[in-house]
């Protein structure tokens, strides 16, 4: 197996990965100060004193030419900003009414429960992924709620990092994580006829 190791510089084109054929998923949840650098990633990116996730995503092994292109996107988006949907966790396995939920009153920042309402049956689980309207961060669900209408309060598993208004939009299905390489894309080609290739890349929620 021979391993390539690349690190690019690139300009800022934006770049959705959520289609990108990928294998595997491997999550690593990080809050304050960080020791372990797990992933490789800049310490610059890490040590900002909040909570935040960090992903390796690893692809199929797919033909040289297929590789070589989703990796020339990888290389060219290096420095931007990179959107991902997971096809299991950016959804609820609760229950999300087609009319929305929304945020029911203030909250400041440092809570870690919010109060949300919505006019139909509605259900959050614990595990659950949340964003508001005013904020790209991910947050986490930690009980289950009723499945009731109306308000109810929302237990998350770290704190706001910014304060929420009243009637602030949330997401609960179509999460999206922005996302920000550390800038290595690691290459591995089988040795073999077909010199398939698989794709490592390691990412930081970005904040």
């Amino acid at each position: 197996m021979l391993s390539i190791v690349e690190e690019q510089t690139g300009v800022n084109v934006m770049l959705d990965i959520s289609n990108f054929p990928w294998a595997e998923f491997n999550l690593v949840e990080n809050r304050d100060l960080y020791v372990a650098d797990s992933l490789g990633l800049k310490r610059s990116k890490r040590t900002t004193g909040i909570h935040r996730y960090e992903f390796e995503l690893v692809t199929v092994e797919m033909p040289d030419n297929e590789g070589r292109a989703l990796k020339a996107k990888l290389s060219r988006a290096v420095n931007d900003v990179l959107h991902y949907r997971h096809p299991r966790y950016s959804y609820s396995n609760g229950t999300i009414p087609g009319s929305g939920i929304l945020v029911n009153g203030s909250h400041a920042k440092g809570e870690t429960s919010v109060v949300l309402t919505s006019l139909n049956i509605w259900q959050l689980k614990a595990g659950d992924y949340l964003q508001w309207a005013n904020d790209s961060k991910v947050y986490e669900v930690a009980e289950d709620t009723g499945k009731v209408s109306g308000i109810q309060t929302v237990q998350l598993t770290f704190p706001l990092r910014t304060a929420l208004t009243a009637s602030s939009t949330v997401t609960a299905n179509g999460i999206t994580w922005y996302l920000s390489s550390d800038g290595i894309i690691a290459v591995d080609t089988q040795a073999n006829q077909n010199q398939d290739m698989q794709i490592t890349l390691s990412v930081v929620e970005q904040l």
